[in-house]
């Protein structure tokens, strides 16, 4: 389930399924879709925030109803700035989703990791997308391995821009969510259509 919720110029859009640790499958992916089309074409946001709910940001995706490709490559598209609020875990989709995020500030003690191999499986619109943000030898090893990874190698990574304590992230990622939704939106759209 996704939840919506206009904030000001904000549009807060929440992964909100915790019991089943928020974990992407094709009906999730749609509806997070149609929210970011509708954030991007509603005239009084500014910009996105991307929130989950529980101790799991993202607890990768549904292989038995794998989400469309589209929802790998959203950040390509928009044009308006998303920001993430990372906190907990995010493994494979999840680390994808963070990757489509112009900017992301996550949680000290968060974990991240590219884990389909355990399981014997892979998928290319994941690896793509995180590719675009750490390369691809890194995301590479990262795959192969499956191993788990934290905070600072995200960070040292690009693939988080800030870390904060865990009692700080909700004000930190409102605050540079409202600042970037005041933004020149000319000016927004010039900065994104060079990513």
């Amino acid at each position: 389930m996704i939840l919506s919720q206009q904030d000001a110029r904000v549009r807060r859009i929440t992964l909100a399924d915790p019991q089943r640790r928020n974990i992407l499958n094709a009906a999730m992916a749609r509806q997070l879709l149609t929210e970011l089309a509708a954030a991007e074409a509603d005239p009084n946001t500014g910009a996105i925030l991307i929130n989950a709910e529980g101790p799991v940001f993202c607890a990768g995706l549904d292989f038995d109803d794998p989400p469309e490709e589209a929802i790998f490559t959203f950040g390509t598209r928009a044009t308006k700035p998303i920001v993430a609020a990372m906190q907990g875990v995010a493994t494979s989709a999840g680390v994808a989703l963070l990757a489509n995020a112009h900017i992301v500030i996550a949680a000290q003690g968060s974990s991240f990791g590219l884990t389909d191999i355990r399981e014997g499986r892979i998928h290319k619109g994941v690896l793509s997308a995180v590719e675009s943000v750490l390369g691809q030898r890194r995301t590479r090893e990262l795959a192969l391995t499956g191993r788990i990874f934290t905070t600072p190698d995200a960070l040292n990574w690009g693939l988080v821009h800030a870390a904060t304590p865990a009692f700080e992230l909700e004000d930190r990622v409102s605050a540079t969510a409202h600042g970037l939704a005041g933004a020149n939106p000319d000016a927004v759209r010039a900065v994104l259509s060079r990513a």
